[in-house]
């Protein structure tokens, strides 16, 4: 229960392209500074309180499954560059692609969906195409209780550029959270 506190149930949803591009862009916006220089945070933490982000943690997504970047010298709502599925094969912005996301994404938490894809509130029901029988909390005791080790694993399939400010700039916030 501490490692997933809230009994969220999993959704498969309908995307387009489109959308999963503007639900990360909300995701992104309020995480990430706009770098001009190596000395710049990377991250954007809160004015007038010392090493704690501006954003809630449980409001950062991420996404699987595809290939893309984020500009941090970009302006936010214009820095998301998806390249491709992880597979390799084109991504495309006017296809509609089935999405896995928890339910307090799915109905709207965060936003991600309403503001930053544009799908209005009353809409969302009708993405769903599967939703699970339990919560996600049910699926993870049964996956951790039948594991002797478990190992982390990183997908690696997105980054922040450019390079010469980000790199910099995490050794940065990496002291400021410690």
């Amino acid at each position: 229960f501490k490692l997933y506190r809230f009994e969220n149930m999993l959704y498969r949803m309908e995307l387009s392209g489109a959308e999963i591009d503007g639900f990360l862009e909300h995701a992104v916006g309020p995480w990430f500074n706009t770098m001009a220089d190596p000395g710049d945070h990377l991250l954007h933490f809160s004015t007038g309180e010392s090493g704690r982000l501006a954003a809630p943690y449980y409001n950062f997504s991420s996404a699987a499954g595809i290939s893309y970047t984020v500009d941090v010298s970009r302006a936010p709502g214009d820095r998301v560059s998806i390249h491709s599925l992880a597979d390799g094969s084109p991504f495309n912005e006017a296809s509609t692609y089935q999405v896995a996301l928890n339910s307090y994404r799915g109905n709207g938490g965060g936003g991600h969906l309403t503001a930053g894809a544009g799908i209005p509130k009353e809409d969302l029901a009708s993405r769903i195409s599967w939703s699970s029988d339990r919560d996600l909390r049910y699926y993870l005791m049964e996956y951790l209780g039948q594991q002797d080790t478990l190992k982390a694993r990183t997908e690696l399939n997105w980054t922040c550029i450019p390079l010469h400010l980000t790199g910099p700039a995490s050794l940065i916030d990496r002291k400021v959270l410690d």
